[in-house]
């Protein structure tokens, strides 16, 4: 192999560690519609988007045709607050945390960081390569 296509190589085999972090992108972590009811922890946190205004609920259950859950502020174990509203008017629903503006999850996060490295690690072979160095 000519040695400046296995300077290329080394240089570029730093790059690998990235591969895992392309591959792991796919919005596995993003919000979604909870199209089918399935069973919750009652301390499980539900944010519920009904005409224009969001809820946060915990202790939630799915009847047949309506959402069941307590304000997210009372006590669990207080029935008596229990609210209920119909399917119908549930525009939306998210199991977990919530925060308006950009809410980066931990993939998204990775990958931010991936990229920065890999900019630092392309920054530093452009340097290299321009200064002649022999070893980077």
């Amino acid at each position: 192999m000519p040695l400046q296509l296995r300077r290329i190589a080394s240089q570029l085999s730093r790059f690998a560690f990235l591969l895992p972090i392309a591959g792991c992108g796919g919005g596995g972590s993003a919000p979604h519609r909870i199209e089918q009811p399935f069973p919750l922890e009652p301390s499980a946190v539900v944010w519920i988007w009904s005409g224009g205004k969001v809820e946060k609920w915990h202790a939630v259950v799915f009847p047949p045709d309506s959402v069941s859950g307590i304000p997210y502020k009372m006590a669990l174990e207080c029935d008596s607050c229990r609210r209920s509203m119909p399917r119908a008017l549930v525009d939306s629903m998210k199991v977990g945390p919530y925060h308006k503006g950009k809410d980066l999850s931990a993939l998204e996060t990775a990958g931010v960081v991936g990229a920065a490295v890999g900019a630092a690690l392309l920054l530093e072979i452009v340097i290299c390569s321009a200064l002649g160095a022999k070893t980077c």
